[in-house]
């Protein structure tokens, strides 16, 4: 016959809790891709993801046993309370939340949103199964369950305060400046992560606009046409840059002759954007030829000739050029 003792030894079998977290860090992942519904309890189930679900994992992952009547400072063998269990999982995910973005600029990865929340709910995830094996590595009789605490009315005097509840308030501020220090410089690497040089051609429409289209398509032989070179500076500092223009002319992808049609520098401040006009005048007779735009940051290479593998931006357009 079946015993109260014997249902709750088969309840701790299984943590409940941990499969709770897990899936909601699978449904996080899922509402990332686009694939969860959108519904009223979306917001709610996404603040849980992010403010407790991580930082609930990685809680269990440390403190696999059941409550202990300890200190909070003293030996209690990987044991707190349901209480403390929950006002640390709030605080540990405040703080492991922002270094996960952290982790994800040191890394060179980017600080998207989307990758930044699928990495929270992959590290919800894997820290849930992990903390699943720990727990059940420890002894039945010693192993946190939520289960048991539910059905254990003396289990549940538990939530109130013990005498380390305020140095662990001190712990839970010292951990969120501690995570405010790493949202700060995560923002701030995230920034310099998109730096980035515009680089362009564009031409004047019939019209009178300036257009990416509507090249020159055909110029006799001594004769020049105007593009406009557009350059704009999102690196974050003043920058001199180089344009190097080549014609090159191309049969079944191979290079068979190269011309170096003109060069020219340019300083452009931080965030500026300038359009140059420039006349283009090659200097290879033939149909298909490749007019480059090359851009440096800086001086062109000296040791090597300018060409579109060297170059940190590069354009083209296709001409026809005819010998009259």
């Amino acid at each position: 016959m079946a015993t109260d003792a014997d249902a709750g030894i088969e309840a701790d079998a299984l943590p409940v809790d941990l499969l709770l977290v897990a899936l909601l860090g699978l449904w996080h992942l899922a509402a990332v891709q686009g694939y969860a519904g959108q519904s009223s309890m979306q917001a709610v189930l996404g603040l849980g993801a992010v403010l407790v679900a991580p930082g609930y994992a990685l809680v269990s992952l440390l403190f696999p046993r059941r409550s202990s009547e300890a200190g909070l400072f003293e030996d209690r063998e990987g044991r707190i309370s349901p209480g403390e269990r929950f006002v640390l999982s709030v605080g540990v995910s405040v703080c492991l939340v922002p270094l996960v973005g952290l982790g994800l600029v040191l890394l060179s990865f980017g600080a998207t949103t989307s990758l930044f929340q699928l990495s929270i709910g992959v590290t919800t995830v894997l820290l849930a199964f992990v903390a699943a094996g720990r727990r059940l590595e420890v002894p039945p009789a010693e192993r946190f369950s939520p289960l048991r605490w539910v059905i254990n009315a003396r289990s549940r005097a538990s939530l109130r305060p013990s005498g380390g509840v305020r140095a662990l308030h001190v712990l839970l501020v010292l951990g969120l400046l501690v995570s405010g220090t790493g949202i700060g410089y995560a923002a701030m690497s995230a920034d310099r992560g998109e730096q980035f040089t515009e680089f362009a051609l564009v031409s004047e429409s019939d019209s009178g606009e300036l257009v990416a289209s509507e090249y020159p398509s055909q110029i006799p032989l001594g004769s020049s046409a105007t593009v406009q070179v557009t350059i704009g500076n999102h690196e974050g500092r003043d920058l001199d840059y180089t344009v190097v223009v080549i014609a090159q002319r191309i049969e079944n992808g191979t290079v068979l002759s190269t011309a170096r049609l003109d060069r020219f520098s340019t300083r452009v401040t931080a965030g500026e954007t300038i359009e140059r006009p420039h006349e283009m005048t090659p200097s290879l007779v033939g149909e298909n030829v490749r007019v480059s735009y090359l851009l440096y940051r800086g001086e062109a290479p000296v040791g090597a000739n300018p060409r579109p593998e060297n170059a940190y931006r590069r354009t083209h357009i296709w001409v026809n050029v005819t010998s009259g």
